[in-house]
């Protein structure tokens, strides 16, 4: 337990006084404060957060994230992706996140923080509403939005990507914005019950957006696809190479036999 026993140690008293200082307060009435503020905050909280879990970024292709107002699109291994997300992009943005997060005492807030949403995967009606304020956030070219296409984590690690709901996509092609795949993988481990090693590498790779020209004759299960393709491409023959490279001979590592 040393993990988060040393997280604790090193932040955690940060992490309550933050909390009662003005993540509540920016979670009540954020738009008393600029998002830009609020969004650099919690980053800077972020950062000293990972710092005591022993995550290390290893991060690529964060120049091709375009200048303009853009929809990112990510496979989702933990709910440690969204905060690492946020950790490596200094280009401001937030996410759509599962309902059940919002009564969460300290990630909840942190959501709405951000002007996070919270979508009910149950209720069809309710997930709309949600993507059309998406949509039309998108349209005014406020801020930057991650989606997870899968719909919900994928607790396989040797399943590096499940299907892309096509859905997803609606409000980026509605907008006419962006669209970016990022890959993503080692988020499954920093928050483990019980954590087995020294460091935690994670990965990041930003890859080549696709444009409103690029897709405007394809429809959004076309899209989903090729996005679905690009990342788990880059998951299974990239990132997994790349952990194992850092995790190999570590003690616990499963796959210390695998040379």
């Amino acid at each position: 337990m040393f993990h988060f026993t040393k997280a604790v140690f090193m932040v955690g008293a940060r992490i309550i006084g933050s909390y009662f200082a003005w993540i509540r307060k920016y979670a009540k009435h954020p738009e008393k404060y600029p998002f830009e503020v609020r969004y650099f905050r919690l980053q800077k909280l972020l950062r000293k957060l990972n710092r005591g879990l022993s995550v290390e970024y290893h991060v690529q292709g964060l120049e091709k994230l375009p200048e303009e107002t853009c929809c990112i699109v990510s496979n989702h291994l933990s709910a440690f992706d969204p905060l690492l997300l946020i950790t490596c992009f200094d280009k401001p943005c937030t996410f759509v996140s599962k309902k059940e997060l919002a009564n969460k005492p300290f990630v909840g807030k942190i959501i709405q923080d951000i002007d996070g949403l919270f979508i009910d995967r149950q209720d069809l009606k309710q997930s709309l509403r949600v993507m059309m304020k998406v949509e039309e956030d998108l349209k005014k070219k406020n801020k930057n939005w991650i989606i997870y296409p899968e719909g919900t984590r994928n607790k396989d690690q040797l399943h590096n990507v499940a299907m892309f709901h096509h859905g997803t996509f609606r409000p980026a092609v509605k907008a006419g914005v962006p669209i970016v795949p990022v890959a993503v993988y080692g988020t499954f481990r920093p928050l483990k019950g019980k954590p087995q090693f020294k460091k935690y590498p994670t990965f990041v790779k930003v890859l080549d957006p696709i444009y409103p020209s690029e897709y405007q004759n394809m429809t959004t299960q076309d899209i989903a696809n090729l996005m679905q393709e690009r990342i788990e491409r880059a998951v299974t023959f990239e990132l997994r190479k790349l952990d194992h490279q850092e995790m190999v001979g570590t003690k616990n590592y499963r796959f210390n036999d695998i040379i």
